[in-house]
């Protein structure tokens, strides 16, 4: 485990030939603030920046902060408008930075939505999708897809390519088989008591996630053994958004358990510097599970010229949860066969969305 010191020192010593092009979808709040933050000030600025939210005024003042550089060697320092609860608006901004980019270096997600705290609120966007799973999987499993011939393009050219989603890596949550959107949960909930009790939809919209991220970035290291993916857990970080909201009628034990985690929670700054440490120095492809402190849980990389299908082959590995392609994973809930019917879940639904 490295120390606070050891991490930040190694971060220093980054500096890469080129101008990096990093996305930090969710860099308007939170962990995702701090690493854009301090990713600008690592590089001094020399760096093509690009911040995804939904906040105008605050991606304007983050951008303000950077250091500005006086050559004008390709640097930038950008703000993109997107709506993550709509993957329409997702799939519109991938469009247009596949369209004037060459490449990117790094593509980090991290944002979780207002909702992310709740263990109350349950419903679906506007699209049919559960409010819980759209920011933390949904739509991060869009911008993947749809960015990686630019992490792609950033490898062939011999520069890093690392794809990192900050969520809930190394707890080992089991892909589930059956109700993966939640549709059934949610039916389920106790109507006149929403907004006032914790939901068992929205519980398991915040753990399911996490396990989904496992797949996601298993799935995408299986077919790209070039990229660098990981999925990385923040652990308890103090944000401005980190109360834990449990409804009226138990907001007395949401107030104390917001408290006592207080104590125990990171500042995002020091977070960001861990996450930073897992990100900027990897040099080779390969899927990672890192704690949070930016150690590797587990790792698998695979042979460049390995492509796995996730299928059930009726071998005894395939369905069997924490094993990847016959391999065994610390901190891995996933199974060959959970992850292609997540996956081809997924396919299908996106589909439907115009």
């Amino acid at each position: 485990m490295p120390t606070l010191a050891v991490a930040e020192a190694t971060n220093l010593a980054f500096a890469p030939s080129y101008i990096p092009v990093a996305i930090f979808a969710g860099g308007t709040s939170g962990v995702g603030q701090a690493m854009v933050e301090a990713f600008a000030r690592q590089t001094n600025g020399h760096a093509h920046i690009i911040l995804i939210g939904r906040n105008l005024t605050t991606a304007a003042k983050i951008l303000a902060r950077f250091p500005k550089p006086a050559e004008a060697d390709g640097w930038a320092h950008e703000f993109v408008a997107c709506d993550a609860m709509s993957i329409a608006s997702v799939r519109a901004v991938c469009a247009g930075l596949r369209a004037r980019l060459i490449r990117v270096n790094f593509l980090v997600m991290s944002a979780a939505g207002q909702k992310g705290n709740s263990l109350v609120e349950c419903g679906e966007t506007h699209e049919g999708l559960d409010n819980h799973l759209v920011m933390r999987y949904f739509s991060r499993y869009v911008y993947t897809k749809e960015l990686l011939p630019l992490l792609l393009q950033a490898r062939e050219m011999g520069q890093q390519a690392h794809l990192m989603t900050i969520l809930g890596a190394g707890m080992g949550i089991p892909i589930a088989s059956d109700d993966l959107g939640l549709a059934e949960a949610r039916r389920r909930s106790i109507k006149f008591l929403q907004g006032n009790m914790i939901s068992v939809a929205a519980i398991k919209g915040g753990i399911r996630s996490a396990g989904y991220n496992d797949g996601l970035v298993a799935w995408f290291a299986a077919q790209h053994p070039n990229i660098a993916f990981t999925h990385i857990s923040p652990g308890q970080v103090q944000t401005l958004g980190s109360k834990l909201y449990l409804g009226w009628l138990l907001a007395p034990l949401g107030w104390l358990l917001t408290a006592l985690r207080s104590f125990i929670a990171i500042p995002q700054e020091e977070c960001a510097q861990y996450m930073l440490y897992a990100l900027l120095h990897v040099e080779q492809g390969g899927l990672f599970f890192r704690n949070s402190r930016g150690d590797v849980v587990s790792e698998h990389v695979f042979s460049p010229s390995h492509a796995r299908s996730f299928v059930d082959d009726g071998s005894p590995t395939a369905r069997k949860k924490g094993v990847l392609n016959g391999i065994p994973m610390k901190g891995y809930g996933g199974s060959d066969v959970t992850v292609a019917g997540l996956i081809a879940y997924t396919e299908r639904v996106l589909a439907d969305i115009a």
